[in-house]
């Protein structure tokens, strides 16, 4: 029987217009009501997960694993779990990518830092709304102390997304998670720090095993939940990889895909 549920939010839970369905909304509600533990995975800042959260009424002991797993950090605000980057890993994905121009952004105790306000950035600041902060030398910033990132992401277009990560990989070797989340992000995190470690520490701590847990996403960064989970579900509008190592795939996000997830191989079972 699930006891745990995690959920992918961009592109999973939420809507285009960002915002999570009425039907979403109750059967989240429903499964907290069966006692079922809900959480959400994302790679999102913690700041930029918790509002959502609070609109579903998870309380305040309710986790949330943030950064693709990097953090898990309670409603309230309480940090339970966390895996930052080596310093020297973030110093040489900085130092590379600033010497080429490229967009940066810097998660440090869950603020964002960038070199310099670009539209990229901007863009993205809005659509997670959340605010961020220009340092200038951002190498120069990271190293002072230095800051243990939650993680590193790189904005590009999407047609440069894959060839950067392949200029990466010789820089950090396996020192690190590399992966394009969405067409335009990579993101970069410690090695152990992925949806599926976080989740499976999650359920651990209460007491779970993995086939008492529930996974659903979209995303790359959601394979290892999706593949640790005990029935792991991918939403319609997920790539094919996805799609492929899911158990199940379920309707698009735009069409309630996480309420059918729910109800079809959580409550049903719970009744």
């Amino acid at each position: 029987m699930i006891k745990l549920i995690a959920s992918d939010v961009d592109d999973t839970l939420l809507c285009r217009n960002a915002q999570v369905s009425a039907k979403n909304q109750d059967a989240i509600r429903q499964a907290v009501e069966a006692g079922i533990t809900f959480t959400l995975a994302t790679g999102r800042m913690f700041q930029a997960t918790v509002p959502f959260a609070k609109s579903l009424g998870l309380a305040p002991e309710q986790p949330l694993i943030c950064y693709n797993g990097a953090l898990i950090r309670r409603v309230s605000g309480e940090v339970i779990y966390e895996q930052p980057l080596p310093a020297d890993v973030s110093s040489l994905v900085v130092e590379y990518g600033q010497s080429r121009g490229w967009t940066i952004n810097a998660y440090f105790d869950d603020e964002l830092y960038v070199s310099t306000l670009n539209q990229e950035v901007i863009d993205y600041a809005e659509h997670v709304r959340v605010k961020v902060t220009p340092v200038g030398d951002l190498l120069k910033f990271i190293e002072d102390g230095p800051k243990k990132l939650s993680k590193l992401m790189i904005i590009s277009e999407p047609q440069d997304t894959l060839e950067r990560i392949e200029e990466l990989r010789p820089l950090v070797g396996d020192r690190c998670q590399l992966l394009r989340s969405r067409p335009k992000f990579i993101e970069i995190t410690n090695r152990e720090a992925h949806k599926g470690n976080a989740l499976l520490w999650l359920a651990k701590s209460l007491g779970l095993d993995a086939s008492q847990v529930l996974a659903i996403g979209d995303s790359q960064n959601d394979l290892t939940m999706i593949q640790m989970a005990g029935v792991g579900v991918a939403v319609a509008n997920a790539g094919q990889e996805v799609q492929a190592a899911a158990d199940h795939v379920v309707a698009r996000h735009e069409e309630d895909g996480v309420a059918q997830a729910i109800f079809d191989f959580a409550l049903k079972q719970a009744r």
